[in-house]
């Protein structure tokens, strides 16, 4: 009986061996990642997309160019400032995404009353 006993204590210390052996091998395969780096975002095109950006912006009757700063990191576009109404704010969105190269755009504009719908020579996303 007492040899019994002594053997399911092995086979227990056995399964929580093999347990922490696992662990360790995974935990040391994901090391061998978390060294590899990506490569770095390509920013050689961001001054040509801001300028692109800023001179559509600055063409669109319906938007107030000196109010919108225009910042880009990699092909994301970040729109900063005030625009007056919904229907400014959709178009300058529209606006920048239209610029070859960009991958998103993140609006940080504030809104300010104004009109809903606004010309915009930007084509407007379908309903």
């Amino acid at each position: 009986m007492g040899s019994t006993r002594h053997l399911k204590h092995w086979k227990s210390t056995e399964a929580s061996a093999a347990g922490v052996v696992l662990v360790l091998l995974l935990a040391a395969s994901g090391c061998g990642l978390i060294g590899r780096s990506s490569p770095p975002p390509d920013r050689s095109e961001d001054p040509r997309i801001k300028g692109q950006v800023e001179a559509r912006i600055a063409a669109e009757p319906s938007l107030e160019a000196s109010q919108i700063r225009v910042e880009v990191d990699a092909g994301t576009v970040m729109l900063h400032g005030t625009t007056a109404g919904i229907g400014a704010m959709q178009c300058a969105i529209a606006t920048a995404g239209l610029v070859e190269g960009v991958s998103t755009v993140v609006n940080y504009l504030v809104l300010q009353r104004g009109p809903r719908d606004v010309t915009c020579l930007a084509p407007r996303p379908t309903q």
